[in-house]
């Protein structure tokens, strides 16, 4: 009996139409819609169809200027999300200068920056330098986390592709410094490229 219940509840569900959030979906509501009921009314009487199909842009998309790189693209909302604050660095390690980071001229994607030698370039504080707040966190953790890796460079890798160094939510640096299981950035600085 209880089956039979949800088998109609189930079938007059499906027979309502969806109409959905998209509005060119809907006949009549738009310029597309007033495309499709009269190209729908010449196939039935036979009369010939509009010529022109009417589009609609998105209502943010990229100008030519900014396909270009003359001007900056806006960056789009999160949606929410936040990242952590970082903690300042002591003026008195304040890093010099920034160097640029070498591009490769061969492999598979030439002119471009690897990512863990562009994330070498662009913290150029010293491994156990506490910049980032980090909450719970535990060598304990970190190192059963870091187990799992084959090589420190993998873990760094995984580490910053989740998010790193900003969030941990993995607990892989518990020290903060955005350096994990014992990766070394002064490899990855030097020109080898």
């Amino acid at each position: 009996m209880r089956s039979w219940v949800v088998i109609s509840v189930l079938a007059l569900a499906g027979c309502g139409e969806h109409l959905g959030y998209n509005p060119n979906y809907q006949f009549g509501s738009n310029a597309y819609g007033e495309y499709r009921v009269a190209r729908e009314a010449a196939l039935v009487s036979g009369d010939e169809p509009p010529a022109t199909i009417p589009i609609a842009l998105p209502a943010e998309a990229p100008t030519p200027a900014q396909i270009a790189g003359q001007d900056p693209v806006p960056v789009p909302a999160t949606m929410g999300v936040r990242r952590k604050a970082a903690v300042a660095a002591p003026a008195a390690a304040a890093a010099p200068a920034a160097i640029a980071a070498p591009v490769t001229t061969s492999g598979p994607y030439p002119g471009s920056t690897p990512v863990l030698v562009r994330y070498a370039f662009a913290a150029q504080h010293a491994p156990g330098t506490k910049i980032y707040a980090r909450n719970g966190a535990s060598a304990a953790t970190a190192t059963r986390v870091c187990a799992g890796f084959a090589t420190p460079s993998a873990a760094q890798t995984a580490f910053l592709a989740a998010g790193g160094p900003e969030t941990d939510s993995r607990g892989m640096d518990p020290d903060g410094d955005g350096f994990v299981c014992g990766w070394d950035p002064a490899p990855f600085r030097q020109s080898q490229l």
